[in-house]
């Protein structure tokens, strides 16, 4: 940008910024990291600016790819459906402006019976319901992380449908408040009923209550949790990396322990080896930051 620019005060400070000695990088970071600054800001911000349209294309990096989890089960019906939460906040830049997801906001937006195109990644890791109905299953999520959990669910009350006898599993989930923002609450309601599954509900914004999170619910539910376990059941966990998933892992680690006497190596030890037989599986990501 500086150097399609005239000179003066502007110029010499996008040039101090693209500097590679540590003030620069100070700067830079202050600036333009931090805030998460794009090109386009910065190029409204210059109006002298004169960058070449073509030089700003080759500047943009390529969008990534967002992944959703499928939250339906083909056994239930043909369609395919996502649970998306919708990402729209005040931007970092701190200009009072609004940012939206890109994904998510392009989604929202999209009218009913309208086209969007994706594609199917097959998952690295076998993140789906045990080919045996007779397995249980303790899932914990919160928010849009129950998205698979719902397809789980689905694929055993079409086979209890069928007549096939199946495992009654555990399902730990996380929301503010259960009257206002708990996903597909009459759906799971109607599976509590039937007895395909047992719901945990871990409210986070309950006035008057001490904030609850899911790894809370299942470390109460010791008993239940641990007479799971010993029937092989299978441990899965969809959400925030930096959040949930650890205090899941401690929390599962503390039922190891009240139940068994073992120590802190032990507990961890053992997790380990949930993992190496694929009945501990995480289908997480990282908190996703207002750019």
């Amino acid at each position: 940008m500086a150097a399609h620019m005239p000179e003066g005060p502007a110029r010499d400070e996008l040039t101090g910024l693209a500097g590679t000695d540590d003030d620069s990088r100070a700067r830079y970071r202050e600036q333009i990291a931090v805030p998460r600054r794009t090109m386009l800001d910065l190029l409204e911000d210059q109006p002298e600016c004169e960058l070449p349209f073509a030089e700003f294309l080759d500047l943009l990096p390529a969008l990534r790819p967002r992944y959703y989890s499928i939250s339906s089960s083909p056994t239930m019906s043909a369609d395919v459906s996502l649970t998306v939460g919708v990402l729209e906040g005040p931007a970092r830049i701190g200009d009072g402006s609004t940012f939206r997801g890109v994904c998510s906001g392009h989604l929202s937006k999209v009218p009913e019976r309208g086209t969007v195109f994706v594609f199917v990644r097959q998952p690295s890791i076998p993140f789906r319901p045990p080919e045996n109905p007779h397995v249980p299953m303790i899932m914990a999520g919160a928010g849009t992380g129950m998205a698979p959990f719902r397809g789980f669910l689905q694929e055993r009350a079409s086979l209890r449908a069928r007549g096939v006898p199946i495992a009654t599993s555990l399902l730990f989930l996380g929301c503010r408040d259960s009257e206002d923002d708990l996903l597909y609450a009459d759906e799971l309601k109607a599976y509590e009923a039937d007895g395909v599954a047992t719901l945990f509900t871990a409210c986070s914004r309950i006035k008057g209550y001490p904030h609850r999170y899911v790894q809370h619910a299942l470390e109460a539910s010791a008993d239940q949790v641990w007479e799971a376990m010993q029937k092989d059941a299978v441990v899965y966990v969809c959400g925030n990396a930096s959040t949930m998933a650890p205090g899941v892992r401690a929390a599962l680690a503390a039922v190891f322990r009240v139940k068994t006497g073992a120590g802190q190596a032990d507990g961890e030890a053992w997790l380990a080896g949930l993992r190496s037989n694929s009945r501990y599986l995480e289908d997480i990501w990282g908190e996703t930051a207002l750019a």
